[in-house]
């Protein structure tokens, strides 16, 4: 699997704040950061690790709702998605619109996998909030 994530740098908005708020939720990306102008940059990453992500989800009890979002953002080998800057800066999951310039998130399966199967992994189906095996 690649994870790919892109944030925006708004003027208004702390540079290492948007990066530790990346960093809070997927911490082995490596980030770069490029000047767009004189009043934007951005932060992009690459990375294959999301074990952090899957801990939030599960410890915010979230996992119905990240699956739903997966789903949706799914095309082939990947899916995409959105996260709110404010709460992963305080290391919450918060899908969002890009409405805010939020955090884009980008998950590709390698040659070798299926996407589905790594959104099963990340975001397995529940009943009554306990994960449950063979749904489909």
């Amino acid at each position: 699997m690649k994870v790919f994530v892109r944030a925006k740098v708004k003027p208004t908005e702390d540079k290492n704040k948007v990066k530790k708020a990346i960093l809070n939720i997927l911490p082995k990306i490596k980030l770069e950061y490029f000047k767009e102008d004189d009043y934007y940059g951005y932060f992009e990453g690459l990375g294959n690790n999301v074990e952090k992500f899957k801990e939030l989800i599960r410890k915010q009890a979230i996992l119905d709702t990240a699956r739903l979002i997966l789903e949706e953002g799914k095309d082939e080998n990947s899916t995409k998605f959105y996260l709110n800057k404010q709460a992963a800066f305080v290391r919450n999951v918060n899908f969002d619109i890009d409405t805010h310039g939020g955090i884009f998130v980008k998950i590709s399966a390698d040659e070798n996998e299926d996407i589905d199967e790594i959104i099963k992994d990340i975001a397995p189906r529940t009943k009554h909030g306990k994960i449950v095996e063979g749904l489909e």
